[in-house]
């Protein structure tokens, strides 16, 4: 989708979000999944989700819209375009 306000951007929609990751400490202070590089960041013992923000931008002005997600019965998930030829204040509460 074009961005309505420059013309020649693309938008995206982005996900921003923040993890906490918790991984195994062995006796010998190493920790538990590792390969030659190190620890192996995905072999984790538990992840918990501390953020999360969904934004529409565009790639090359980098205005934020607003947007508003809908499943479609098929559980597709779409965003609604009058949403983002809106002219309203940008929202930092949670989308979904």
């Amino acid at each position: 989708m074009k961005c309505p306000t420059c013309k020649s951007g693309k938008l995206f929609l982005k996900d921003i979000v923040t993890y906490e990751y918790l991984y195994d400490i062995k006796e010998d202070g190493e920790v538990k999944w590792k390969d030659k590089e190190g620890y192996t960041s995905y072999l984790f013992v538990d992840r918990k989700q501390k953020n999360f923000k969904q934004i529409v931008q565009c790639n090359h002005c980098h205005q934020i819209f607003n947007h508003k997600i809908e499943n479609n019965p098929n559980k597709d998930m779409i965003i609604l375009k009058k949403a983002i030829h809106s002219n309203g204040s940008i929202s930092n509460e949670f989308f979904v």
